[in-house]
């Protein structure tokens, strides 16, 4: 016969084995909330703007001067059939806008959604106003003297948009 008794237990190994898993509980909950931290990933796109400027035939504009909270995500730059450059960023409300140049015109409408409307000035430039088409993107266009289109459009809100058309500055 046993002489077990579980009144003379001892709360030790208990307390240890609850001590170990608060304490796997606590290293996940870190583990987790250190990953939920948002980070965007940043290019530069200067160099993207000095090519262009030298392969277009047409004056070349670039962003410059935004405040704090845009992050420039991507740039693409081509030349088969015309030079055109397009920088996406991600704005302070954590929606996009996308910035276009180009000297096509086509590819400068079928980047400008939704029915075009009233005109905004921003930069110095007038811009002609895109409502948001049936996904929510909207777009401002300028169509400049010398045949270049620039075009800015996301999912910002009107402000963000005339902030970034704003910011554009010939090179």
């Amino acid at each position: 016969m046993s002489t077990y008794n579980r009144s003379q237990a001892a709360m030790g190994p208990m307390v240890l084995a609850m001590a170990i898993i608060v304490g796997i509980l606590l290293l996940m909950a870190l583990v987790v909330n250190w990953r939920t931290v948002e980070h965007i990933p940043s290019v530069d796109y200067a160099p993207h703007a000095q090519a262009m400027a030298s392969e277009a035939d047409f004056p070349v504009y670039a962003p410059e001067g935004l405040p704090e909270g845009w992050v420039p995500t991507s740039t693409n730059m081509s030349t088969d059939g015309g030079a055109s450059w397009t920088v996406g960023f991600a704005t302070p409300s954590d929606m996009h806008a996308e910035y276009l140049i180009t000297g096509d015109a086509e590819a400068a409408a079928s980047a400008a959604p939704g029915e075009a409307g009233g005109t905004v000035e921003a930069g110095g430039l007038e811009w002609r106003h895109h409502a948001a088409d049936s996904e929510g993107d909207r777009a401002l266009l300028h169509e400049g003297g010398d045949g270049e289109f620039l075009v800015v459009s996301g999912s910002a809100g009107e402000e963000e948009l005339e902030r970034l058309a704003g910011s554009l500055q010939e090179r």
